[in-house]
């Protein structure tokens, strides 16, 4: 299992609500978590947050992220821009345990309009608490060597 004791966790307007709440189950959980969350009024632009928790993770100074917005994808969507991140939406607990075991994912990206309190509560443990499996390595590597490419539509 692997050792995962800092968390970078942000959040955009979306999930303010329930922001302070999802804190407090990681730390509960015995996390460490750095907070890049809005917390003003109104609304705000998620890929500021979304590439604050992603450079935490790709600079080591997080283990791993989690990212909440209103679905989840302009999220990830972000996050995937920073090089060195695997960061998936995940739609339930299978998906939350696949992205870790079978996508070593290092960012895990939900959606407080998509999902009960609870069932990203569930996710994220399940995300946390499933490592990653080797037998996959060949595929994560063959993702990392698209990061090299420079890609571009004609």
């Amino acid at each position: 299992m692997e050792n995962i004791k800092k968390l970078a966790f942000g959040t955009d307007h979306a999930a303010t609500e329930i922001r302070e709440t999802v804190k407090k189950y990681l730390h509960d959980m015995g996390y460490e978590v750095e907070d890049f969350g809005f917390c003003g009024q109104g609304s705000c632009d998620y890929p500021d947050f979304a590439v604050q928790v992603a450079e935490s993770v790709a600079n080591k100074k997080a283990d791993k992220g989690i990212l909440i917005c209103g679905t989840g994808i302009g999220m990830s969507i972000a996050a995937n821009k920073v090089k060195g991140i695997i960061a998936a939406v995940c739609w339930d607990e299978d998906t939350a345990r696949l992205a870790s075991q079978h996508n070593c994912a290092n960012i895990l990206c939900l959606g407080s309009r998509t999902a009960t309190l609870s069932e990203i509560c569930h996710r994220i443990k399940t995300f946390l608490n499933t490592p990653f499996e080797e037998r996959h390595k060949k595929r994560i590597d063959k993702i990392k060597e698209i990061e090299k490419q420079q890609y571009r539509c004609q």
